[in-house]
């Protein structure tokens, strides 16, 4: 059921859908206004009421679970949290609109079978999905009826990316030199040393920190002496990952705690860095070349694929969307309290 999935990035690419997990709890939200307008196909409010709840689920989720109270106040690249999250949900949205008329320009339709396969999974009788989908139409203000039609939009809209690849491979692929030049910008790789704050049975007290804070300490004066970083890890570690991944661990931003990520970010290759202390313990982090081959290479150039493939599909809908008529009506996405709809 496409709706239950988890999107990592909020493309048309995936389909729409939602974190309809993080929903229980939420009140409902009176809605029934229109948001925006795209030719003559209207958008309600409950429509970007959902886009935005998946919006934040992802904003969230890359910042790696921050306060939640603080966050929205705060700003992100000069623009308040609450606020980028509307404009990221308003511009998702008005895109799968977009991308619905050109698929129905070009003739394209929904199998009488993908209907009732979507309209089943709505109306399904299975108590978990139906207690999830409740949970999305409590908060949303949505029917049962607009979740489908929802559903057949993300469909829809996923026949045009599809037939536009299959008319031209090209188009929506990226070229070897730009996947390069975004895995060399947005990737490290490090291997580090985790020294917990805890003992092995999960006990803790300011005698057993203080204890693993000297060990970490001397852990990290062998380190900048040029004491071999593997051996380290082996002797003093206490990170499962490291033994499950003794290469090391390859990532781009919003994978790691916050403290672990800008560390790694800040140091050049064959650096190690100072103590770093997170929730986990303390770390001692030395950056390396980035893998030009395995399994860690290919998941990273799998995704950047997929991201750079996003944005070339995304800027020919913004194209198509300057051609259009679109009226948004802004007083009403002002009024939507973000944090309300925790």
């Amino acid at each position: 059921m496409l709706i239950l999935k988890t999107m990592k990035r909020l493309i048309v690419l995936a389909c729409v859908c939602v974190l309809m997990l993080s929903f229980a709890g939420c009140g409902k939200v009176e809605v029934f206004r229109e948001v925006a307008k795209v030719n003559d196909r209207v958008i309600s409010k409950e429509e970007f009421v959902f886009y935005l709840e998946m919006v934040k689920q992802q904003m969230l989720a890359e910042a790696n679970a921050p306060d939640v109270e603080t966050f929205w106040d705060g700003e992100i690249d000069g623009v308040k949290a609450s606020d980028a999250a509307k404009n990221k949900a308003l511009e998702e949205m008005l895109r799968v609109e977009v991308a619905c008329i050109k698929a129905e320009e070009k003739g394209l339709a929904l199998s009488d079978a993908q209907i009732q396969s979507i309209r089943s999974s709505i109306k399904t009788n299975d108590r978990q999905q139906k207690e999830q989908i409740n949970q999305v139409k409590e908060l949303t203000g949505l029917s049962d009826d607009q979740l489908i039609e929802l559903e057949k939009k993300s469909a829809l809209a996923s026949l045009y990316v599809n037939s536009l690849s299959a008319e031209d491979p090209a188009l929506l692929s990226p070229s070897d030199e730009e996947v390069q030049a975004m895995y060399q910008q947005e990737f490290v790789h490090v291997k580090h040393v985790l020294v917990k704050n805890t003992e092995a049975d999960g006990s803790t007290s300011d005698e057993i920190k203080a204890k693993k804070k000297a060990v970490a300490d001397d852990v990290l004066a062998k380190a900048k002496a040029g004491a071999n970083f593997d051996t380290l890890v082996k002797e003093y570690g206490e990170d499962p990952g490291m033994t499950e991944k003794p290469e090391g661990y390859t990532f781009t931003k919003g994978a790691m705690v916050p403290e672990f990520e800008a560390a790694s970010y800040a140091l050049a290759v064959g650096g190690v860095s100072e103590l770093v202390e997170s929730s986990y313990g303390w770390h001692i982090i030395k950056k390396y070349a980035l893998p030009t081959s395995g399994e860690e290479y290919e998941t990273a150039i799998a995704a950047i694929k997929e991201e750079l493939s996003a944005d070339k599909f995304n800027a020919i809908l913004d194209g198509y969307k300057a051609e259009m008529n679109v009226k948004i009506h802004q007083n009403v996405i002002d009024g939507i309290a973000v944090k309300e709809l925790k």
